[in-house]
């Protein structure tokens, strides 16, 4: 299979301005361990790392402690959220507004989980620094404050030719004229040109969805880096649309995704990403290391 043609389910390009209210639950993808049923970027990536990875994620389905910086991310997802849905509705929200709405989701979801803090103070200093990255991201953003959103949160779903599951997704925002916004926490600033190759494959499925929510083209993509230095910094990396090449590839994963999984070829991939994985003592125990 090469480049496969993209079926749009509405080509209207009010569909990206459907937008669930924050009160609101999104709506999740049924928790069936059916690996065949829609296609994401997180799968999809994860295929790409470590088919072994993959497997104890979405098969064997371990569960893990939550690490630190996924949580924060989360969590400053959340107000980030907020804050653009509130843009939206042309209604302006407070600093200490939304800094409450961080205290009421940290507090919310370090009920329901599991996270792997080293001491008990480190929790309270981490909620401390995702609120000093929020008022910094706040000061510096490049996106004038009375510019709406076409789309916050977008829950998108599109059909990728017979025989391939549907791809879905959830688009952070989606700014006038059709670029695309991807948020991302991290402890040290991307290297040049390295934001792009890493997160190819989570924008080219933006990509693939927002052609098929709305039948137009992306003009680009934004990725909004919120930097936990001690002074946090704000990085903003910018890219035009998703190329011919970029589809291809996507594509050709996308086979090797469905392939892999009906030949159940959980093979592991070692390299220095294995000091990271929460599966590594398993993994190494199963291959007899």
């Amino acid at each position: 299979m090469s480049v496969a043609t993209v079926h749009t389910i509405a080509p209207d390009p009010a569909a990206i301005r459907l937008l669930p209210d924050p009160g609101t639950s999104v709506s999740e993808v049924s928790s069936e361990p059916d690996l065949l049923r829609y296609l994401s970027a997180s799968r999809l990536k994860c295929w790409q790392s470590c088919r072994r990875q993959f497997y104890y994620r979405y098969v064997e389905r371990i569960v893990v402690p939550t690490a630190p910086a996924l949580f924060i991310g989360r969590q400053i997802h959340e107000v980030l959220r907020q804050w653009n849905w509130a843009k939206w509705k042309s209604e302006p929200v407070s600093p200490e507004q939304l800094q409450a709405a961080l205290t009421e989701s940290w507090e919310r979801d370090s009920a329901k989980e599991f996270i792997s803090w080293k001491t008990p103070d480190d929790e309270a200093t981490a909620q401390t620094q995702a609120w000093a990255m929020l008022e910094t991201y706040f000061a510096e953003c490049p996106v004038a404050p009375d510019e709406q959103p076409e789309g916050v949160e977008v829950e998108v779903e599109c059909s990728l030719g017979a025989g391939i599951p549907p791809l879905y997704g959830i688009i952070d925002l989606v700014r006038p004229g059709g670029r695309i916004v991807d948020y991302k926490s991290a402890a040290r600033s991307p290297s040049d040109g390295m934001a792009a190759h890493q997160h190819a494959t989570q924008l080219s499925c933006y990509a693939l969805l927002y052609r098929s929510a709305t039948g137009e083209r992306e003009t680009g993509f934004e990725l909004h880096h919120l930097i936990k230095t001690k002074t946090p910094k704000v990085i903003i990396s910018t890219y035009g649309p998703m190329s011919a090449a970029m589809e291809s590839e996507l594509f050709f994963l996308i086979d090797d995704y469905l392939e892999g999984i009906a030949r159940e070829a959980w093979v592991p991939s070692p390299g220095q990403h294995c000091a990271w994985c929460d599966h590594l003592d398993l993994c190494r125990k199963r291959s007899g290391m």
